[in-house]
């Protein structure tokens, strides 16, 4: 579930980004991710169809917003999403099964399994960056 999907380091105005590979029962699969900036966020996505078949979203199209969030090694971390992506019908709760799961190398970040449930069932994984100490992450 875990593939990179770019090596280039962020913009000076984007904090972070929130990276959701998602697999669901009917054998469909969403990538999608917001890069988190000062002024706005960008998104960008995939669906890929059961048959295999790939289909970019359009901009904007894909939405995560954190409904809790957790201290994870001094910081606070969203770890339950509400992510939705309407043209597909799809609104789902993404729910991490380790919330402890942070890295703390020389780029620390959080990442790790999560549950899906909603009007799709099925399980994915979560990459998150950017989430400084914990008196600076909570919105």
């Amino acid at each position: 579930l875990n593939r990179e999907w770019s090596s280039q380091p962020l913009a000076p105005d984007q904090n972070g980004w929130d990276w959701f590979s998602l697999r669901f029962a009917s054998g469909d699969k969403l990538m999608g991710f917001v890069l988190r900036g000062d002024r706005e966020d960008y998104t960008s996505g995939t669906w890929i169809t059961a048959a295999g078949e790939s289909q970019p979203l359009a901009p904007g199209d894909f939405h995560a917003t954190p409904l809790d969030w957790s201290q994870v090694a001094g910081r606070d971390v969203p770890t339950r999403w509400q992510v939705s992506l309407s043209a597909r019908n799809l609104s789902v709760e993404v729910t991490a099964l380790n919330p402890g799961a942070w890295m703390g190398t020389s780029f620390a970040y959080w990442e790790g399994p999560v549950s899906v449930s909603g009007s799709h069932q099925g399980s994915g994984y979560l990459e998150m960056t950017g989430y400084g100490s914990s008196a600076s992450s909570t919105p």
